[in-house]
């Protein structure tokens, strides 16, 4: 597979950038024995409404920005690994590292909302926004067109219950969620929405990450170019533990699921695909066999495209399909009421329509 590394290179630059980063090997990330981060853990709160830096980033006493709650979960000489965003709009004007300096063994870095969809007490304006002001070139000089909010620099890290609005300068690759580094594993990416339009407010990718063990868990994608883009096999030239299940993916520009290089153990099942050019990409060189369970792809234009060195165009690969529906529409519940608070199922199938049922979208 190496040996097409230069004749792929050409295509990434063409559809992401060119992006180099290190194979330094992930000390100890087993990641099976790497368990969610308990409901008790100590965590340390953000509010940008009311917050203060200075503050002690406590629920009474909360920071102001994602950015000095990330500096907490990385210094030494802390416990805390988890950050909880309270509900209002929090601004990125830097792309955002999450890594730490402290002993990983059994821990995750969790950054999640206060309130998740599960909870009775939920509502979309509980979901916390985050919105990015960065400027081109601020994430990399050498990629001068990358935005990015959430760098995962870390193995073991999981995003839950974040709402990511797109981009305001269309000439932009905005990845709201974006892990660049090939020798990282178990990322967790469950009950978010990406919220895009290609004109005004773009988001290129929702989710992109190299290597293993990139699990997208009822999620919601609206109009964002790509949902997720599994990259870059993290050095033995096959990924694993890959997965996109129970998530609705609409009006995706290029495509809902984009795998770069070659998969052993994909699984994509309990999504629903509506409105996209493409419901899969794959790269040229990447002959895996990939299958559709359990899943609605309605209304799409292509089903399949592959990714040339030159461009993507529209071309026939197998998809083994397990009880897939291929025909009807998608009836989503949209804002019909501009008095009104959203309500709770914005944005997913109304009750009674086609894929309802299905356990797709933001609540387990």
């Amino acid at each position: 597979m190496k040996t097409n590394a230069c004749r792929l290179c050409s295509f990434i630059v063409l559809a992401f950038g060119c992006v180099a980063h290190s194979r330094a090997a992930d000390a100890g990330a087993d990641l099976r024995k790497s368990p969610a981060a308990p409901a008790s853990e100590p965590a340390v709160y953000v509010d940008s409404r009311i917050g203060v830096d200075s503050n002690p980033g406590t629920k009474e006493s909360p920071v102001h920005s994602i950015a000095r709650a990330a500096e907490v979960i990385r210094r030494r000489g802390t416990a805390i690994y988890a950050m909880k965003l309270l509900p209002g709009i929090h601004v990125l004007d830097k792309p955002v590292s999450l890594a730490t300096e402290k002993d990983m063994t059994g821990k995750r870095i969790v950054v999640a909302a206060a309130t998740l969809p599960d909870d009775p007490s939920w509502t979309p304006e509980k979901m916390p926004i985050v919105i990015n002001s960065s400027n081109l070139g601020d994430f990399s000089a050498e990629m001068p067109s990358f935005v990015v909010s959430f760098s995962v620099d870390e193995s073991h890290v999981t995003l839950e219950g974040i709402k990511f609005h797109g981009y305001s300068r269309p000439n932009s690759r905005y990845f709201p969620i974006a892990r660049l580094n090939e020798a990282k594993t178990d990322l967790r990416v469950q009950r978010c929405m990406f919220v895009g339009d290609r004109n005004a407010a773009h988001l290129q990718v929702g989710v992109i990450a190299h290597g293993n063990e990139i699990k997208i868990d009822h999620c919601v994608f609206y109009y964002a170019n790509n949902a997720v883009v599994f990259w870059r096999d993290a050095g033995d030239n096959i990924k694993s533990g890959n997965e996109l299940t129970h998530s609705i993916i609409v009006g995706a520009g290029q495509s809902a699921v984009w795998t770069a290089w070659p998969d052993k153990d994909f699984a994509f099942r309990n999504n629903i695909v509506t409105r996209c050019k493409h419901v899969w990409i794959r790269n040229a060189a990447n002959s895996s066999q990939y299958a559709l369970e359990d899943c609605i792809t309605v209304g799409n234009q292509y089903r399949t495209a592959v990714a040339h060195d030159d461009a993507v165009r529209p071309e026939p690969f197998d998809l083994a399909e397990h009880n897939v529906t291929n025909t009807g529409e998608i009836a989503l519940r949209l804002v019909d009421d501009m008095d009104q608070p959203l309500p709770r199922d914005y944005l997913h199938p109304l009750p009674g329509s086609l894929g309802h049922d299905l356990n797709a979208g933001l609540f387990n």
